[in-house]
């Protein structure tokens, strides 16, 4: 155990990095649960974003994080199939359906959380998907310009600041799922160029 210098630096370095990555997570999820008022810790959260280019190649898509942390194996795509031209709210509740109609077929486990990128609009459409399929899971939207956090059955967003580390990790998930259905847009964009 080095006592001073260089080798005592990058000690505490590695010390610090390893609390900041299995504590880090912790508290997200601890945040993340008061800021919710959620039963449990959400452990498992799956988040679904749609894109598209003014209307064409309709895509959603889904991503997990599972404690604190992506977990890639599992993130899902979506080719939309029932919507012709832009309608979000849509193509979403497709999405959702879809995803959520074949876990239950499956009887495959539930997340704790589910997440959509958008406003109330999304929500509700995600929201009536849940219903359809008789599962009740707690669910959010996180608009993008204000960061706001809607949840069912409140007339406006919670009162969360978007600094806030609940927020933050919201962000965090929304931006990944955003990111994921940008490259699989552009993926069937340039397939259909190629062809």
């Amino acid at each position: 155990m080095p006592r001073q210098g260089e080798k005592k630096m990058l000690l505490d370095l590695a010390r610090k990095n390893l609390e900041a990555g299995f504590f880090g997570d912790r508290e997200k999820l601890s945040a993340l649960q008061q800021a919710l008022r959620l039963k449990m810790s959400p452990q498992v959260i799956e988040c679904f974003d749609i894109s598209h280019l003014a209307g064409t190649f309709s895509v959603g898509s889904m991503v997990q994080f599972r404690g604190g942390r992506p977990d890639r194996g599992q993130y899902r795509r979506f080719r939309i199939k029932s919507v012709s031209g832009i309608d979000d709210f849509a193509s979403l509740a497709e999405t959702v359906r879809r995803r959520y109609r074949r876990l239950k077929e499956e009887r495959q486990d539930m997340p704790d959380l589910i997440v959509t990128d958008g406003g109330k609009g999304q929500l509700s459409a995600a929201l009536s998907e849940l219903h359809a399929l008789r599962l009740k899971i707690p669910i959010v939207s996180l608009a993008k310009r204000e960061e706001e956090v809607y949840m069912p059955g409140l007339d406006g967003p919670l009162d969360i600041k978007k600094e806030e580390k609940a927020s933050l990790y919201l962000q965090e998930i929304r931006d990944e799922t955003h990111r994921f259905a940008l490259a699989y847009n552009r993926l069937l964009r340039k397939k259909a160029i190629s062809d």
